[in-house]
């Protein structure tokens, strides 16, 4: 009977939602306001506050550190470099102050090999990791195992603001400031070895055209889309066979939009093809409520530290299911991210909040994935429980050292972890090995989980 209904759902893509509504049953999903309706009149962009640190680089040019210091109030922090193009392949670890218990944390290792940037990206950096309330860090990164360290090294700490999405507060235009050292900082808890000083960014992000877009194929941090590129047309929204799901829009997690004022492009074809599945990388260590907060510290990252046009992702998720809109340009419409280098010409990027290379995400959290990748592929009648063949866009390598040409044919499944495209361990091995029982619950069968 399910392998009956299946065929029905993806075997025809004239179907329309109607003729399956409530075919995907969903349990204990914790949705948030649909797109739309957490723009209420009282939803306002959330001030989100930037500053930076210069590493110090050993006289070797393989290891680098910040000393123990204080520092202004912080939430998400991540490490960043001069050139957009370059990768750290040592180790790069932090640790943080709790501000309200004064402890400090255990070692944290960023993940330095996430994927590259958007084209025309100012900067390269790890991602990004949610730490919680801090006024406290450390840094220290080994580079021993590669040949040197990129230039240009620093710390880049962000406090998002403090409003959820239950409480939006008003707030100006996102800002980076100077974190400048208090007395006690420059005396007592900085290296005699680390250089104290501490920076605004004010580098601007490097000229983009319309679409975002320089030409990828000439630039190694491009997007991955390398030819065709963005499409600056705004394309139909087709209807999906599959329910849409409660989707909480830019305006109900805080977004200031000032900050990427560029238009969204498109698939150039038009056509979501597949779903890539990411982890953000971070710690889990976050509440549902705080989630309106870590979506905004990413989209400050991405936008003002590493200057890409927009957050990478088409959508997020937190650990309580609440799915959030990401890249703006219309969640029913197949806007173009900058999540999967070689691939983002035709498919949509959906990460989840968190970190899952031991723990899989909760059922709650994989049952959204399930429910919006559903929804996009049933919009082009791509069946998520099948394969799909995307064009590379670029030469590469994926995590289990299968390289190909630009340009080659490769066939993934419709629903696929960042590691199939890219040499990354994103979305962790937990959650990765998740993505059968994904593509299951996709195709219909969510109902069965319970």
């Amino acid at each position: 009977m399910r392998v009956d209904m299946r065929r029905r759902w993806w075997g025809a893509t004239a179907v329309v939602a109607a003729a399956v509504s409530g075919a995907l049953v969903v349990q204990g999903v914790t949705g948030g306001p649909t797109d739309g309706s957490a723009d209420d009149g009282k939803s306002r962009p959330v001030e989100s506050k930037a500053r930076t640190a210069q590493l110090e680089v050993a006289d070797d040019g393989v290891s680098a550190q910040l000393g123990k210091r204080d520092t202004e109030p912080f939430s998400m922090l991540g490490v960043t470099w001069a050139d957009a193009s370059a990768r750290v392949a040592g180790v790069v670890e932090v640790r943080t102050r709790d501000a309200r218990t004064g402890e400090w944390s255990s070692w944290l290792k960023l993940d330095g090999n996430s994927g590259k940037g958007e084209a025309g990206a100012a900067r390269g950096g790890t991602e990004p990791a949610w730490v919680g309330q801090s006024d406290g860090v450390e840094v220290r990164v080994d580079g021993k195992a590669s040949a040197g360290l990129p230039k240009g090294l620093r710390l880049d700490m962000i406090d998002p603001g403090n409003a959820t999405a239950s409480g939006l507060e008003p707030a100006a235009h996102a800002t980076a400031e100077t974190d400048t050292p208090t007395a006690e900082e420059s005396t007592a808890t900085a290296s005699p070895e680390v250089s104290t000083s501490e920076t605004a960014t004010t580098e601007p992000s490097a000229p983009q055209s319309a679409s975002g877009s320089s030409t990828p194929s000439t630039s190694p941090s491009g997007s991955g889309s390398a030819s065709p590129s963005p499409s600056t047309s705004v394309p139909a929204a087709p209807p999906s066979i599959a329910p849409k799901p409660a989707i909480t829009s830019r305006a109900g997690w805080g977004a200031d939009e000032s900050i990427s004022p560029e238009k969204p492009g498109y698939l150039p074809g038009g056509k979501v093809k597949a779903v890539v599945v990411h982890h953000t990388a971070e710690s889990n260590n976050y509440t549902c409520e705080q989630a309106p907060a870590v979506v905004r510290g990413i989209y400050a990252y991405h936008v003002k530290q590493l200057g890409w046009k927009d957050i990478g992702y088409n959508f997020l998720v937190d650990k309580c299911g609440t799915l959030y809109e990401g890249r703006k340009g219309g969640v029913d419409k197949p806007v173009m991210g900058a999540h999967a280098y070689g691939f983002n010409a035709e498919t949509t990027g959906v990460s989840v909040l968190g970190t899952y290379a031991d723990a899989a995400p909760s059922k709650e959290a994989m049952t959204s994935v399930a429910r919006i990748a559903a929804w996009k592929l049933g919009q082009y009648g791509v069946d998520p429980t099948g394969t799909t063949t995307l064009t590379a866009g670029a030469d590469g390598t994926n995590y289990f050292r299968k390289s190909w040409a630009k340009g080659a044919k490769l066939t993934f499944p419709a629903i696929h972890g960042h590691r199939d495209g890219y040499n990354t361990q994103c979305p962790g091995d937990a959650f990765y090995n998740q993505l059968p029982t994904i593509r299951s619950w996709a195709g219909g069968q969510v109902s069965d989980s319970r």
